[in-house]
């Protein structure tokens, strides 16, 4: 399934394509959290930047939004959207208020979001583990926690091998290329990612340092 999907509504079509990107166990709750909030969801190509992102509404009558890579594996999928959600969730409760992203009510949101989904059904036990040490220690992004990174990469279509060159495993001005065929050229740390200037577009974006790259 390719290109960008949008829902403004659930009906069976999307129900399927819900089914075919988030663990089947998890998608009653996905659409009841969906269909009890006011945000359009939206499944788009990959993002060298981020995973997914949350969008306020614009101007007076907009709906906020909230975007999901279309390459992630169902785990990264769900808490991604998890992830996504906290923002809609803090936003809602403070519209009219610039609230810091990833600050204590974001962190109290996305946990208390993520527990009930914690479940056998929904995740494999090494992700579970992973995810309940994540939730000691929350971080800005998932993939951030290089232990969640590195389990959740078990379960991509192309799993990391041993051999795999990361981001992280480059030395700085080093040009590479992403799977999605952007090449970069690796720039200083910022924080938990990269500062890489897209050679494509002349854009600069934060790329994972658990990205999988080609050196050039």
């Amino acid at each position: 399934m390719k290109g960008v999907v949008y829902f403004c509504s659930m009906n069976d079509k999307e129900l399927q394509i819900l089914r075919h990107y988030f663990p089947a166990a998890a998608v009653p709750m996905v659409v009841e959290a969906y269909m009890q909030s006011r945000f359009q969801l939206k499944f788009k190509r990959p993002r060298a930047s981020k995973l997914g992102d949350f969008r306020p509404p614009h101007g007076d009558h907009g709906i906020c939004c909230i975007t999901l890579n279309l390459d992630l594996n169902p785990y990264q999928m769900l808490v991604t959207f998890v992830h996504e959600l906290a923002h809609y969730t803090v936003y809602m409760s403070h519209p009219q208020k610039r609230m810091e992203p990833h600050g204590d009510e974001w962190r109290q949101a996305f946990a208390r979001l993520l527990l009930p989904y914690l479940k056998p059904e929904i995740f494999p036990e090494d992700v579970i583990e992973a995810l309940q040490h994540h939730l000691r220690h929350i971080k800005a992004s998932s993939t951030a926690d290089q232990n969640l990174a590195k389990v959740m990469k078990r379960y991509d279509s192309n799993p990391t091998n041993e051999s795999a060159v990361t981001v992280e495993d480059l030395s700085e001005g080093t040009i590479f290329q992403l799977a999605n065929g952007m090449t970069f050229r690796k720039g200083p740390k910022r924080r938990t990612r990269y500062q890489c200037e897209c050679l494509d577009n002349g854009r600069t974006y934060t790329v994972s340092g658990m990205a999988e790259v080609k050196s050039r």
